[in-house]
């Protein structure tokens, strides 16, 4: 049953960290920018990249966590390192509602100007795998203010699960935090266009903006109940 509760807890995690728009918001700066200078073909193998360098990074971070928390603390969090991380993921949604998105009418997010305009820059010249890959793992270092509260939670997790399963677990959080960037790429692979999704995301952005921060809430909450409030 715990192991049950914590394979939830990691997916829940990944769930909120797919709800984070940077990762997706540069895949389509870099298919738009190749889309005009490259052959379909090649501008998939970029995009897939991309997705690549985003996912080898969230994982190393993860398992990075993993060994720190294990080393520190010799396992998974104690609970007075738990009721601090319940009030920092709470925190976090009042940041998604009132800073990750700038106020504009588009999906402008809380970058600075000039690391935009860097990453618009880099990814126009983007033109092989490498490049593209790098770009990913850029996207998914700049994402990490906004991340990491996910992944301490999810390495928590995966440190109270039994050794065999702790890979794979690591794997089931990368392949739900990156299943936006996956499925952008499987619907531009079968017709849709980066400018269907961008009016998507326009129209939706409440919605995400809202999805988003009841998500960091919805985990502080679980984990308040089910790991905090436990033998107390």
């Amino acid at each position: 049953m715990n192991d049950l509760l914590d394979l939830f807890i990691i997916a829940l995690a990944g769930l909120v960290h797919a709800t984070l728009q940077l990762g997706i918001s540069a895949l389509l700066l870099l298919y738009h920018a190749s889309l005009g200078k490259n052959v379909k073909r090649k501008t998939r193998e970029l995009v897939r990249d991309f997705n690549l360098g985003i996912s080898l990074f969230i994982a190393l971070l993860l398992a990075s966590t993993c060994f720190v928390t294990l080393v520190i603390f010799g396992g998974a969090l104690p609970k007075s390192a738990l009721v601090i991380l319940v009030g920092l993921i709470a925190a976090m949604a009042f940041g998604i509602w009132f800073l990750y998105y700038r106020k504009s009418t588009g999906t402008e997010l809380w970058v600075p100007r000039s690391f935009a305009r860097f990453i618009t820059e880099r990814a126009d010249k983007t033109d092989d795998g490498v490049e593209a890959f790098s770009l990913g793992m850029l996207i998914a270092c700049a994402e990490v203010p906004f991340a990491m509260l996910l992944i301490i939670t999810a390495a928590n997790s995966v440190l109270n699960l039994p050794q065999p399963v702790q890979l794979l677990a690591i794997a089931v959080y990368v392949l739900i935090a990156t299943m936006p960037m996956w499925l952008a790429q499987l619907l531009i692979n079968n017709g849709k266009t980066i400018v269907d999704i961008q009016r998507w995301r326009v129209k939706n952005k409440q919605f995400l903006k809202v999805i988003s921060g009841v998500g960091f809430i919805t985990l502080a909450i679980f984990l308040l109940a089910f790991k905090v409030m436990t033998d107390f």
